[in-house]
């Protein structure tokens, strides 16, 4: 009788550790998908983004440069018909809303926010990232720690199916340095 109650509590401890090392490793696995899903978001986010703010500081460059031409044709005009026209043209952007001119007659564009909403956006991100990165480390850590001590280690020696194999999130030395000079580029 006392050999049948000690075998039933072996099997409901082991059943209990398998269980937990179990559901440990499938933390390790998710972390780590949690990366794939955060790499990929970035890389998304970052190709709209560059390229919505591309669009906005070309369209921003086309008007500072029609508003110096006119502005320039306005000012060095021979003939008052041609100044008269060029201030025309001008008059017609502003009632366009291709710019809208402050008090000071400096029109005010939408790239300085367009760029605080893109900065905004990559730290998020990167925050994100970062993360995700983190936890994955910190589950693979504690599923480390969990199966290499008593009596879980027997359980894995017992089901070797249970152990995974991965690495901390960490960058190779090559990465490393290509990352420290990576830099966003409008060009």
């Amino acid at each position: 009788m006392k050999f049948l109650i000690l075998i039933i509590v072996i099997a409901i401890a082991v059943f209990y550790f398998y269980n937990r090392i179990v559901a440990m490793r499938e933390a390790v696995i998710s972390s780590e998908t949690e990366i794939s899903v955060q790499l990929d978001r970035r890389g998304k986010v970052f190709d709209s983004l560059l390229a919505t703010v591309k669009k906005y500081l070309s369209h921003e460059s086309e008007v500072f440069t029609k508003i110096t031409e006119l502005r320039t044709q306005a000012k060095s005009a021979v003939a008052p018909s041609e100044a008269k026209a060029a201030e025309d043209e001008l008059s017609k952007m502003v009632s366009s809303g291709a710019i809208n001119v402050a008090v000071e007659a400096y029109p005010e564009l939408k790239s300085d926010a367009i760029m605080a909403n893109l900065q905004e956006e990559i730290v998020s991100t990167e925050n994100k990232l970062s993360f995700a990165k983190r936890g994955y480390n910190s589950s693979l850590e504690k599923y480390r720690a969990y199966i290499a001590s008593m009596p879980t280690l027997f359980i894995v020696k017992m089901f070797p199916a249970l152990k995974i194999d991965k690495d901390y999130w960490r960058l190779d030395e090559s990465t490393i340095k290509a990352e420290e000079s990576r830099r966003i580029n409008f060009d």
